[in-house]
């Protein structure tokens, strides 16, 4: 047994910042009824280019003009920053077009603005927020947006859809939602599915248009819990998972829990009216925010539409690896059943943070062991950024994969199943890994979900690599 001395330095590593989750959404109507879930969320990640998050939401300005409005996370990851007269910094170039949907060529709106990224002297700071509106008439439009970082000259587009409601509209209607996280006096909007739980409450904000007084509107609001697989991946030789199990589905929308209800009625009110509705933080978990809209048309036919938001709650500092939970939590690849139990077991972080050292020190030396948790954790941080959906990255199947073994040589790619190549011996089944998609039949279904094709042999290729991980040396499959 290592000495502890130092160790705690040792834990209190700076890691990398990323992020890695995708999103689309699916849209349904029928007579008298829409459903509508928000299709403005984009993730794009690239190696060596800027990382963007992005939302376009439909909403309303002060004066109550309909707008579109933008909110992107760039983390620093990928960007270049240089130094020059002790300032840290990075310059970024966004431009953005906004277009009508449906094809046609003239443009409604267009910016473009270049960024300064000044860390100076705050090296704690991961990622930079950027939020901007625009006047648009009612109607559909697509958002062409490209993120470039001057210094590499490397660029990443997206492209965005968003639905500008019309205030004016004789029938009800209600715009996108926005998700917020709240607490210790700060706010912020958040770009993407995956909600990091670093605040005390959360709040959506919507707007409801209604053109006239005569016919009242009732605003039916829940949070709703899915049934979900938020556990870390089982292990590599493992019994294959059944199309049934919870880990295959992901998650269960048919197994929903309503965990909180207001209703509200709209009598006077006109035009663009604001409403929030608050809660707080839910735990970990995937979640869907829904408004029904009941009113009626000009004829008097009752209208009802259902819009919503789907998001999942996962860990405070999610993409990154920063505390003594979060580290404790991904050993669970590399450690015994009944030793990983007990150790997060432990409430106490002081005692928890001790446990985890005891077990990167146990076979390694001080700067062995340093090596190797950078390492860890970054395929950690790596796995979170590439392989989210419903969970974290890390906790999938190819996330759990990439862990041990690391990247693959190449990648095979067909319909139904995703095969990873750690040699060039194709007909060596130990270097193959095989991943198949889950086949899904749920329409509210955005996410790519594929589980690997588990089986005996890829248990001695998994207690190889777990060895290397203990021991100090560097994990390679090939």
């Amino acid at each position: 047994m290592q000495n502890h001395s130092g160790t705690k330095a040792l834990l209190l590593l700076t890691f990398l910042v990323i992020a890695g989750f995708s999103i689309s959404a699916v849209s349904g109507c029928s007579s008298g009824r829409e459903n509508l879930a928000d299709r403005g969320t984009s993730h794009a990640y690239q190696v060596g280019h800027p990382e963007v998050l992005a939302r376009v939401t439909s909403f309303f300005d002060d004066e109550g003009h309909p707008i579109a409005e933008l909110h992107m996370e760039l983390p620093h990851q990928n960007l270049v920053f240089r130094t020059l007269e002790n300032r840290r910094f990075a310059n970024v170039e966004i431009t953005g077009q906004l277009r009508p949907a449906n094809g046609g060529l003239e443009v409604a709106g267009r910016f473009r603005e270049e960024l300064e990224i000044d860390i100076t002297g705050d090296r704690s700071s991961y990622t930079t927020y950027y939020d901007r509106s625009t006047r648009l008439e009612p109607g559909s439009y697509q958002l062409e947006l490209s993120v470039r970082d001057i210094s590499s000259n490397k660029r990443t587009n997206l492209l965005l859809e968003v639905n500008i409601p019309d205030p004016e509209s004789a029938v009800a209607s209600v715009s996108d939602i926005k998700v917020i996280t709240r607490g210790d006096g700060e706010e912020q909007t958040t770009s993407s599915y995956l909600v990091p739980a670093s605040r005390d409450s959360l709040s959506f904000e919507f707007y409801v248009t209604r053109s006239g007084e005569d016919i009242p509107a009732q605003v039916k609001m829940r949070l709703i819990r899915f049934r979900s697989d938020t556990e870390p991946a089982r292990a590599m030789g493992h019994l294959p998972i059944s199309a049934g199990n919870i880990a295959y589905r992901g998650i269960d929308y048919n197994e929903r829990e309503e965990i909180s209800t207001q209703n509200r009625t709209l009598d006077t009110e006109t035009g663009p009216v604001q409403i929030d509705y608050s809660v707080p933080r839910p735990e970990s978990g995937n979640y869907r925010f829904e408004i029904e809209l009941i009113s009626a048309d000009s004829a008097g036919v009752e209208t009802s539409s259902t819009r919503f938001r789907d998001f999942a709650l996962v860990s405070p500092n999610f993409p990154r690896v920063q505390s003594t939970r979060e580290m404790a939590e991904p050993l669970v690849y590399l450690m015994r059943e009944r030793e990983f139990r007990n150790m997060i077991r432990i409430e106490d972080t002081d005692s928890l943070r001790l446990d985890v050292e005891r077990f990167w020190l146990r076979d390694m030396t001080a700067s062995t062991a340093r090596d190797q948790i950078q390492r860890y954790y970054s395929r950690v941080e790596d796995a979170n950024r590439l392989f989210s959906n419903f969970k974290e990255g890390w906790k999938t199947d190819m996330g759990m994969v990439y862990i041990l073994l690391g990247p693959p040589l190449y990648v095979e790619r067909n319909i139904d199943h995703i095969i990873w190549h750690y040699s060039y011996n194709r007909m060596d089944p130990s270097t193959v890994i095989v991943f198949e998609r889950a086949r899904i039949t749920s329409s509210a279904w955005p996410f790519s979900h594929y589980i690997l094709a588990r089986n005996r042999f890829y248990q001695s290729i998994e207690l190889e690599r777990i060895g290397d991980w203990t021991s100090g040396r560097t994990p390679r499959i090939n």
